[in-house]
């Protein structure tokens, strides 16, 4: 049984901007981590079941941040996502419309309204 604190995971294939966004929200008193592809983040998920949200990017090589909240939702269908992207959407992206989509670049507060909408 794991005891510690619930975890926030993001993902970016921008790590800096992933580890930003996580000391961020370590300083805001939330514990975090960063993972610059999706692979990594699966493998952080498979190994940490602290872990009790994603917030990903949209536009990343190999495996979008998309396609990687379908994965999330078959393989942890609880796990709220949230999604962000520096561009703008598009019909194509085919976003859920109860998914928070957090436009790059967002404040500190944006992010920990979205943090805390997922509950």
């Amino acid at each position: 049984m794991n005891d510690s604190p619930p975890r926030i995971l993001v993902v970016d294939d921008n790590l800096d901007l992933a580890d930003t966004l996580a000391l961020q929200l370590q300083h805001s008193g939330h514990p975090a981590l960063a993972r610059g592809s999706v692979r990594d983040a699966l493998d952080a998920l498979d190994e940490d079941p602290s872990i009790r949200l994603v917030i990903t990017d949209i536009r990343m090589p190999e495996v979008d941040g998309l396609d990687f909240r379908r994965v999330l939702k078959h393989r942890f269908p609880a796990l709220p996502v949230v999604l962000m992207t520096g561009l703008p959407l598009t019909e194509e992206d085919m976003v859920p419309p109860q998914i928070q989509v957090l436009q790059k670049p967002f404040s500190l507060d944006v992010l920990l309204r979205a943090v805390a909408k997922t509950g």
